[in-house]
């Protein structure tokens, strides 16, 4: 029987992969690893992001996609009336607040790391960079032998087989010992309409804007400031945070 582990984690970007095309704008490509604990998660986390679906539009259909909400586009236009969207954010903040979940996150800055020597795809460089403090953190939440599920957003059928490849390989050269067979493997896409990918989502660009701008009164920044992964020492860099090319 198959024990399973008491932590799920999250998977979504923030950027696009190009290094022939490197927006001025946002050029960097920022990938967010969201843990939780499944039982604050079924308990807590869902079922307050389901009544805030359900008290602003009326129904659980809209997927919290960061952009989206930004632009207010699609289901989320009625934020443009002032009154509805201040209740929304207030109610959305407080939820990233007060729900339990670890971030580990992997930063390139493609304006650096084009010019390093045969770089490598970014993606698979940032998952390479996530997935090892990843099973760190599942080792420091006595999770080593557990099955630990990991969900990353479906970007295509073709693109989701490669990831699995790159994944699987990233695995199997890791050094670490317990890794192989630690985690279940997902893509999952975003209409499934999972809170956990919307959490994965909301967190990912707020973390790039930071690292390109040292925003200081970002609400949303200094709400997922506290709950990036630490060092004993409370360091977030190179335990909750990885930049590459420093």
């Amino acid at each position: 029987m198959t024990d399973f582990s008491d932590y799920i984690v999250f998977v979504d970007e923030s950027g696009d992969q190009s290094l022939d095309s490197i927006s001025r704008e946002y050029p960097i490509f920022v990938l967010a690893f969201c843990i939780i604990e499944k039982k604050h998660y079924y308990e807590y986390i869902v079922p307050r992001v389901e009544k805030l679906k359900f008290d602003t539009f009326g129904t659980d259909i809209p997927i919290f996609h960061e952009r989206e909400i930004r632009k207010q586009r699609g289901f989320f236009k009625p934020l443009i009336d002032d009154a509805l969207r201040a209740k929304f954010f207030t109610e959305l903040n407080d939820i990233m607040d007060q729900s339990k979940y670890e971030i580990i996150t992997s930063i390139i800055d493609k304006r650096k790391y084009v010019h390093l020597p045969k770089p490598r795809n970014v993606y698979s460089l940032a998952v390479e960079f996530g997935i090892e403090r990843v099973f760190l953190s599942m080792q420091e939440k006595k999770q080593r032998g557990k099955k630990v599920p990991i969900i990353f957003e479906s970007r295509g059928k073709a693109e989701d087989r490669t990831l699995q490849q790159e994944f699987d390989r990233i695995v199997d050269e890791c050094s670490y010992s317990g890794i192989n067979g630690m985690f279940d493997f997902h893509c999952v896409s975003k209409q499934a309409n999972l809170a956990g990918l919307q959490f994965a989502d909301l967190i990912a660009r707020p973390i790039g804007i930071h690292y390109l701008h040292n925003t200081k009164n970002d609400t949303s920044y200094n709400i997922l400031r506290k709950k990036f992964r630490r060092s004993r020492e409370g360091n977030i860099l190179h335990y909750g945070v990885k930049v590459y090319p420093e």
